[in-house]
């Protein structure tokens, strides 16, 4: 079960959750924003762009204790 950590609008603590499996960038996007509340974004558009257009920016992540990892 991976376990992930995402940093978003620059806050000090991350946003923690396992997963039965290992999840995409587009995936961890979608969960943060499940968390957040915030409506899916319009079909087409790039994970950059819902990312800027919710103002969770910048995101970063980890998996197991990887390196962090940016999104956007």
């Amino acid at each position: 079960m991976p376990f992930y950590k995402v940093w978003y609008k620059d806050q000090e603590e991350p946003l923690e959750f396992s997963t039965a499996g290992r999840y995409s960038e587009e995936q961890i996007v979608e969960h943060l924003f499940a968390h957040e509340r915030i409506a899916a974004a319009a079909p087409g558009s790039t994970l950059k762009e819902r990312i800027a257009g919710s103002g969770l920016a910048p995101v970063r992540y980890t998996e197991d204790e990887s390196e962090i990892s940016t999104i956007a």
